[in-house]
């Protein structure tokens, strides 16, 4: 159905309809509307085609397919983001379906609506409505699964992530199909992933998860399926009977979930299928993750931000930078050399998000140590995570005792452990100093910052071997950002060599604060007029964080 012909027939339908209520949604709200099915069919889910075209306040188009919900029950959704009159009407492969129209008014709203890549801050996200946006996410892989052994369930979720949103956190990522557990109170996902007999119930209790999360302030990334690198997944890419599946799949999970406050992940670990499809080269699989990539965009008008998540300990998603639909400069899983895998990243102009680079004491195999790179200690995991901030990046952490819904960790799911509290109050101070120094401004800038201290390199510790080798960050270094002329930060550890900060030739009177990232306590220091270059001396080998603004 054309433009024009969908506008004509939304004119008449409503000239000679009856007068009703006007339904109101406001700005970055959900608007949902239920139809049911006229004809009776097996496996509705593969059977029927439905497509919601939406003529918006300016007269363009967007279209979104229409989701089963059980039975004979489908659904359009979707979140307005532009004020005024809309309308709307479906075809269909279903005679119940073709030709049903609706229209609704847009309404403004306090919402800020979901998180994109900024154009004025390259490398930095915002709201929609234009506010910088910190992306400081936790790994909850399980978050929509139910594990019984780990005593983790929807209670168990919800007050997870309304500690996780008061501890300052603004993001989780969660695998849609989980490992962990069999599924949640409304069941398995699928009845049989080889038949495709998908089970909707399990994808209400997802909702219900997701709305909580974005009610405490907190976005969602969702991961669609893993790629089965062991072969042990129950609910992998692979297992899905065909690419025809693979793609309805992910047109069912565009129509769903996009009108929510998230972010979405084509596959996690996306390398294992290249390990799994023995049929299949590497290229091969890059080609059908790019083809459902591109279907995903296609049937999601929303624009949510779009990544992939990529596998191992030197993880890059860089290879999808051209296609159109990837959104991040990166989506990494590193554990080494953390700051400079940012900085290649960044390159793109796009925000950089190192998602998989420590579990704060992960013990997975139950023998009283840390068993994870950079996560043996709170040291370790503030460096790494300092490293990553300052190389402009941004970071996804964790916690052994939550990431996986618990069972990868010994005892139950427990976000609550008090080993946990240390880290807790480290990653959020964090975020607290980079709220304070305007972080959606700030550049790289390490040509900035010198010592006759050299930088150190990742520290390796055991025997080698991948179980009997640990890599930690780097005991020294230093690095710097910048918004020139207005804010300088220097970031050091392991120093106690005087260090030199290159200003510029204009002269300036700085605001000057000395952080400490382990108590997240901020020490006024003097004001300082700088020509050039500014020298400092740490106070410690700990490490340290100065803040300089330009007094106005």
């Amino acid at each position: 159905m054309t433009a024009i012909k969908l506008t004509i027939l939304l004119a008449l339908t409503f000239a000679l309809a009856p007068a009703r209520a006007q339904i109101s949604v406001g700005r970055y709200g959900i608007f949902e509307s239920a139809f049911q099915t006229s004809g009776k069919y097996a496996n509705p889910y593969t059977a029927i085609r439905a497509e919601a075209t939406f003529e918006r306040p300016d007269h363009s188009m967007w279209r979104i397919p229409l989701f089963w919900d059980g039975e004979s029950n489908w659904k359009v959704r979707i979140s307005p983001e532009m004020v005024g009159e809309w309308s709307y009407g479906i075809t269909s492969t279903d005679a119940g379906l073709d030709g049903r129209t609706g229209e609704f008014i847009c309404t403004e709203s306090g919402r800020a609506g979901g998180i994109v890549a900024s154009t004025r801050w390259p490398g930095h996200f915002e709201r929609q409505n234009g506010a910088p946006f910190f992306f400081l996410g936790d790994t909850a892989w399980a978050y929509f699964t139910d594990i019984p052994e780990e005593k983790h369930d929807r209670a168990q979720a919800e007050a997870y992530l309304k500690a996780r949103a008061g501890q300052g956190f603004t993001v989780i990522h969660s695998m849609l199909l989980s490992e962990g557990g069999d599924g949640n109170s409304g069941g398995p996902p699928w009845q049989s992933i080889a038949d495709e007999q998908i089970n909707p119930a399990y994808f209400r209790e997802v909702e219900r998860r997701i709305a909580y999360a974005n009610q405490q302030g907190v976005t969602v990334g969702i991961a669609l399926a893993w790629g089965d690198k062991q072969k042990t997944e129950r609910y992998p890419w692979r297992r899905m009977p065909n690419l025809e599946a693979r793609r309805r799949y992910a047109r069912y999970v565009a129509a769903r979930f996009s009108a929510y406050d998230v972010y979405f992940l084509i596959s996690g670990e996306w390398h294992g299928e290249i390990r799994t499809r023995g049929n299949m080269s590497a290229q091969q699989v890059f080609n059908e993750f790019v083809e459902l990539g591109n279907e995903f965009a296609a049937a999601e008008p929303h624009h949510r931000m779009i990544g992939i998540h990529p596998m191992g300990s030197e993880g890059s998603s860089r290879e999808f930078a051209s296609t159109p639909w990837m959104s991040f400069g990166d989506y990494q899983q590193n554990y080494s050399h953390l700051h400079g895998k940012i900085l290649a990243s960044r390159g793109l102009g796009r925000p950089v998000v190192n998602s998989e680079y420590g579990y704060f004491l992960r013990d997975q195999n139950d023998d009283g140590k840390p068993d994870k790179d950079n996560s043996y200690s709170a040291d370790d995991m503030r460096f790494a995570s300092w490293d990553i901030a300052m190389a402009g990046g941004y970071l996804v952490t964790g916690f052994g005792t939550t990431y996986f819904g618990g069972h990868r960790d010994p005892g139950n799911f427990d976000w609550a452990a008090p080993k946990n509290r240390i880290w807790e109050q480290q990653i959020g101070a964090l975020k607290r100093f980079f709220e304070a120094a305007d972080f959606h401004r700030l550049i790289p800038a390490d040509e900035l910052i010198s010592s006759e201290t050299p930088r150190g390199d990742d520290i390796y510790t055991g025997a080698p071997g991948r179980r009997g080798r640990e890599l930690h960050p780097p005991k020294a270094t230093y690095w710097a950002l910048t918004d020139p002329g207005r804010t300088y930060v220097a970031y050091v550890r392991g120093i106690t060599a005087p260090v030199r900060l290159e200003l510029g030739a204009r002269a300036n009177r700085f605001h000057v604060r000395e952080f400490n990232p382990r108590t997240g306590e901020f020490r006024e220091l003097p004001e300082v007029e700088i020509r050039d270059s500014w020298q400092f001396t740490p106070r410690s080998a700990e490490d340290w964080v100065m803040l300089l603004e330009a007094v106005p």
